[in-house]
């Protein structure tokens, strides 16, 4: 079963516009500090740690990833613009078009050292490059959004179907230039159409919307979160406690600005703020009480089936829809987590029930319909297109059929799915490994067979479906900035195109988007034409390491996607050594009580209880999980793979061009801490089980000769495993000091003491384990019966 997302999406999703996120307890002597608290201090922390990391430009401003080779020059059938050249609008021209228009001219001037000017229409005889932009008479009839691109004599035509079809031609172009690092374009004309309806994207911590538009999309999240602080409404007096002055001020501001690029917007509502047993809701309304959640000392949900609390959501809706008219729609968790009702995650009752009378009479896939209704109706009836998602994050849970396809056919106008691409499936693998996807992945490219099904439910209903992709996390090696297997990047990015789904969200649910490779290859996918997957993964390799040392990195990547196919399973969230990596103690002598650097915070169990949230809990394992064997040869495998991506790295790095050094640091760094990573996990796997038949030897009252020489060949091979544990620990402490990405306390649904300590504690105990414990078994072994059974070395 998964742990809760909702409360880590809306913190998160916030964290991406705002960083404002749940911090840590106890790690640095503070008194406790309550969750407001926390937030502020950690928020103010982390922006100013990202603000000194040298990678923080690649969110707060895209055209920094682009570079011109001095060297580079036109190829046959290519042309190269001069050394200026005047971006031309029409007289009667949108804003939009003028903002794209001098953001042409900023990435021509800056990154391609083109001299440039933006100018009105000017008359077809003037010398010089112009690049002639218009919002109408260019792209395909039948395809919104769509645009033409030519390229003649000095000349450049970006003709849009429509502004957003000239907005997405003015990023078409300034990726041609970009990807051939210089101002070079290639002659003739292309239509270029769009794959997907809806695209959203992230906007990078520190950026705005301009880089969500070069990022290729066309929709935004905007503010949204907890429904009772949002709410105007009065009907229910006891809530208007929870109401949060002008809240939806800031949904209503990110609306406007996300208009100004021709956006849509949609808004991630929630309930996670539940009630106690004598909340003053309740004794006003005792029968307004819903199911009781999570344990037996919980709290409680609101009744969304009782007529009263029907009427406060309806007018919670129109309020909000009133307050921001052009929002395009909402979205709601209804599966797990998130926007509550009384089959979420009820205690103590089976799978599709719950402990509300009143709704365990309807049964689950009505009362979650009837929810969605009601909210669709409401949201329709200010906005008369407007879409209230449903998501079904382990809505396993409640519904009678993994695929929920019975819930979608009581879904009525106005509705639509946001589901998951490969969430809920189980990947078979060589010895037995049956991998289950219980959340985001990149092992699976998808769409997975339950993602199938419900795009042809939706088709049948006639109501949207989009699927959701994470731009950067896979949860095979979550505490990277992004996982760096571009060749299965570069297929989900096809996958999502040609499911069938009306469109693709990309963004962060768990953390901030820092503007990765990985956020930028879905674009170079998601129109037609476009090239093969080789060539767009060359051409982006050139653009992060430059022309010569490309073939290393892409060789690289293909390791690091060959390296997935080893995970054995997805772990626990934020724990153990596939998670803390090289911070991860070895627990070579389990009976130790470890330092309370190796405990942090999972934040976002606060959606139980606010305490559970501030709990100091390990962050460790003492034993491996899964078959031992097995899963070790698993994790050996995938480190094999990964360190030939890092001697890839090694063989590029005297390649790389002074002026991609940091594109190509930026990248190389998760690949190196993925190696590292993995090598900790397969020397924990092997330690463990070297320990563990030890530890059995050492305690036995006598020891046969064979017995003894096999003990001590064990040891000798321990100790080999963690002196390779101890130098791989020392080579990563530099790589977490250098790259904020990297350490564990900005992890914003959750929060560590910081990485680097972390890995020095670590290598103090290593110091302990290889120079007095494992010597100390070892001798052990060598001693009579009688000394063994009185004598526990420690």
């Amino acid at each position: 079963m998964s742990m809760p997302i909702g409360f880590r999406a809306v913190l998160c999703i916030a964290a991406t516009v705002v960083l404002v996120v749940i911090g840590p307890l106890g790690h640095t002597g503070r008194a406790a500090e309550s969750l407001a608290e926390l937030s502020v201090r950690l928020g103010r922390e982390t922006r100013e740690a990202y603000k000194a990391c040298p990678f923080s430009v690649f969110g707060s401003d895209y055209f920094s990833r682009y570079v011109r080779d001095p060297n580079a020059r036109p190829a046959k059938g290519e042309l190269m613009l001069g050394k200026s050249c005047a971006v031309v609008l029409p007289r009667d021209t949108s804003p939009l078009a003028k903002r794209m228009a001098e953001h042409l001219r900023e990435f021509l001037s800056d990154r391609m050292h083109v001299e440039t000017t933006v100018t009105r229409e000017t008359p077809e005889s003037q010398e010089g490059w112009r690049i002639i932009l218009t919002e109408k008479g260019g792209g395909a009839p039948e395809s919104p959004e769509s645009f033409s691109l030519s390229v003649q004599d000095r000349v450049v035509r970006v003709a849009g179907h429509d502004s957003g079809g000239l907005r997405d031609g003015v990023v078409r172009l300034v990726d041609q230039m970009g990807l051939r690092l210089g101002p070079i374009l290639r002659e003739g004309k292309q239509v270029c159409r769009p794959r997907l309806r809806v695209r959203l994207g992230p906007v990078p911590m520190f950026g705005s919307n301009k880089d969500l538009v070069f990022l290729g999309y066309n929709a935004v999240l905007v503010q949204g979160g907890d429904l009772h602080a949002l709410s105007t409404s009065s009907v229910i007096p006891e809530l208007k406690e929870r109401q949060v002055p002008r809240a939806v001020m800031k949904t209503v501001a990110d609306v406007k600005a996300a208009q100004l690029y021709g956006l849509r917007t949609y808004a991630l509502l929630n309930t996670t703020r539940k009630f106690s047993k004598d909340a003053s809701v309740f004794q006003a309304h005792p029968d307004m009480r819903g199911a009781l959640t999570w344990k037996a000392d919980g709290e409680y949900v609101l009744c969304t089936e009782h007529p009263l609390v029907k009427k406060y959501l309806r007018d919670s809706i129109i309020g909000l829809f009133k307050e921001a008219p052009e929002l395009d729609g909402i979205v709601v968790i209804i599966g797990g987590e998130g926007f509550y009702h009384c089959y979420m995650r009820p205690y103590g009752v089976k799978r599709g029930h719950t402990n509300c009378k009143r709704c365990e009479a309807l049964g689950a896939e009505q009362v979650v319909a009837n929810l969605c209704n009601l909210l669709a109706d409401a949201a329709r009836s200010v906005k008369p297109d407007a879409e209230v998602l449903a998501w079904p994050y382990s809505a396993k849970l409640w519904s009678k059929d993994d695929t929920q396809e019975e819930f979608i056919r009581l879904l009525g106008p106005g509705t639509g799915i946001f589901t998951e691409i490969e969430k809920d499936t189980v990947v078979h693998k060589p010895q037995g490994v049956a991998k289950l996807l219980w959340d985001y992945s990149i092992d699976l490219i998808g769409p997975s067979a339950r993602a199938k099904a419900q795009i042809a439910a939706c088709h049948a209903r006639r109501i949207p479906v989009y699927l959701k992709s994470e731009p950067e996390l896979s949860f095979e090696a979550a505490r990277l900035p992004h996982v760096p297997c571009m060749d299965r990047w570069a297929d989900r990015a096809e996958a999502l195109a040609s499911c069938g789904a009306d469109g693709a969200w990309v963004f962060p649910a768990c953390r901030p988007c820092y503007g990765t490779s990985t956020c930028d290859v879905n674009k170079l996918f998601w129109w037609t034409p476009h090239s093969d997957k080789e060539s767009i993964l060359t051409s982006l390799a050139t653009r992060i390491a430059g022309r010569d040392a490309a073939p290393h990195l892409h060789k690289a990547w293909t390791h690091v996607s060959n390296a997935i196919e080893w995970s054995p399973e997805l772990p626990p969230y934020y724990k153990g050594p596939t998670y803390l990596g090289p911070a991860h103690p070895m627990c070579a002598d389990p009976s130790v009580e470890l330092p309370r650097v190796f405990y942090g915070k999972y934040l976002f169990h606060a959606e139980m209880t606010e305490a559970d949230g501030l709990k100091d809990t390990p962050t460790f394992i003492t034993s491996p999980r899964g078959n031992v064997r097995v899963f070790e040869a698993y994790y050996k495998k995938m480190t094999d793979e990964l360190r030939q991506a890092v001697a890839e790295l090694d063989a590029t790095q005297p390649l790389v061009p002074k002026q991609h050094a940091l594109t190509f640091e930026a990248e190389s760094s998760s690949i190196r801490w993925f190696y590292h990573t993995t090598r900790t996990v397969a020397n924990f796997y092997t330690s463990c089980r070297l320990r563990d038949r030890l530890l059995v030897l050492r305690e036995k009252e006598a020891l046969s000769d064979e017995e003894r020489i096999r003990g001590e060949k064990l040891c000798d091979e321990w100790l080999a495993v963690l002196k390779d544990e101890q130098e791989n620990a020392q080579a990563a402490l530099p790589l977490v000091q250098r790259d904020m990405r990297l350490d564990f306390y900005y992890g914003g649904d959750h929060t560590f003491p910081h990485a680097a300590d972390m890995i020095r504690a670590k290598l103090e105990r290593l110091q302990e384990e290889i120079k007095v414990f494992v010597p100390s078994v070892k001798a052990a072994l060598k001693k009579a019966p009688e000394q063994v059974a009185h004598e526990t070395p420690r």
